[in-house]
């Protein structure tokens, strides 16, 4: 059995998911930041829940979608809870110092 190795070249074919990251950063405020992920946290689950809906009712839609679309919606939905946890954690932290 041959063995080949695993060449540099081919990281050029690895997209990044947000295109924006490339060339010049946005300059958004930090509340709009937020909005913009829970926005889309919000969106992921209606999908999610749009697919099941069209599953439930025979729409022609794969298995696979609907459960791709949940697991989605579930990732975001943890990552807006991680990011509430982490703000409320900054914020208990400032609230301690004595000034």
């Amino acid at each position: 059995m041959k063995l080949t190795s695993i060449a540099l070249n081919n990281l050029d074919r690895i997209h990044p998911v947000n295109s924006n990251l490339r060339g010049k950063p946005e300059n958004k405020g930090f509340s709009q930041l937020l909005k913009d992920t829970f926005d889309e946290a919000n969106l992921l689950q209606k999908e999610s829940d749009r697919i099941a809906g069209q599953f439930i009712t025979g729409y022609p839609v794969e298995l696979h979608q609907v459960m791709l679309a949940a697991e989605k919606a579930d990732l975001a939905l943890r990552q807006t809870v991680q990011i509430r946890n982490k703000l409320l954690e900054a914020y208990k932290e400032i609230s301690h110092i004595q000034i």
